[in-house]
């Protein structure tokens, strides 16, 4: 798929990540649509960008169908058309054993990491159908296949592992219409919420000797990862989890 004109839609574009692929996919050539609910951060990448007339940044709670509905709106009102999807949105909890969670704190991470992906993915899969043509990514984590030992994420991890799931039976499900889903599986990536942690410089040296290549992730290996799955290089790739981890998985 060359990405010269296409249009992205990727949630969670406020944030670190989101920022980093909003910024690749619009260099190489995208019409993106930012999403998250925060509206200053959006428009902050706006502003930011060297080619804003190409980007547009629509806040909305990706869990509430009316708001992904309103979205789709938006985007075929300003873009005409969808071509790739990017389910990026997705929060974190703090540690905390599974039998000590409330049901307020499970309903939080299936609500935004998992109902909020299937809103989005049920919002433009009949558009992408019509045109028999389409691509959605999925950020899913490393949580979503092993657990860490003493930190107490199971509602996180689940959520997670369920993205996985969910990326192989859209893919096998809707490839007749030549739509393709794929999931990356990151493990840490520098982000806003780390960087304090990071500040300790036992802690970070600690960190980062966990991983084989001896650092933590950066955002724009999880936008390259993206870049690639849209390109026409990724063309056959589908239902495939990309893991980028700096080699902690082969541990």
């Amino acid at each position: 798929m060359s990405k010269n004109g296409k249009v992205a839609i990727v949630t969670g574009a406020g944030g670190g990540v989101g920022k980093a692929i909003t910024r690749r996919l619009s260099h190489e050539g995208c019409r993106v649509v930012l999403v998250g609910r925060d509206r200053a951060k959006l428009s902050k990448v706006v502003a930011e960008s060297k080619d804003n007339k190409n980007l547009l940044a629509i806040s909305a709670n990706i869990s509430r169908e009316a708001e992904v509905l309103s979205v789709i709106e938006q985007t075929i009102s300003t873009f005409d058309t969808i071509d790739i999807l990017v389910n990026n949105a997705g929060i974190l909890n703090d540690p905390v054993p599974f039998h000590l969670m409330s049901e307020d704190q499970w309903d939080s991470l299936l609500s935004t990491n998992l109902v909020g992906t299937f809103q989005t993915t049920k919002a433009v899969l009949p558009i992408m159908m019509d045109k028999r043509n389409g691509n959605i990514i999925n950020v899913s984590s490393l949580l979503g296949i092993r657990t860490i030992p003493s930190v107490p994420l199971s509602i996180y991890g689940v959520t997670k592992a369920g993205i996985i799931m969910f990326t192989k039976s859209i893919a096998v499900e809707y490839g007749p219409y030549n739509i393709r889903c794929n999931c990356i599986v990151p493990s840490t990536i520098r982000s806003p919420m780390i960087e304090p942690f990071l500040q300790d410089e036992k802690a970070r040296s600690l960190l980062e000797s966990s991983f084989p290549l001896r650092r933590i992730g950066d955002p724009e290996d999880i936008s390259g990862a993206v870049s690639y799955l849209c390109s026409e290089d990724a063309k056959w790739i589908s239902g495939t989890n990309i893991t980028i981890d700096g080699g902690l998985s082969a541990r």
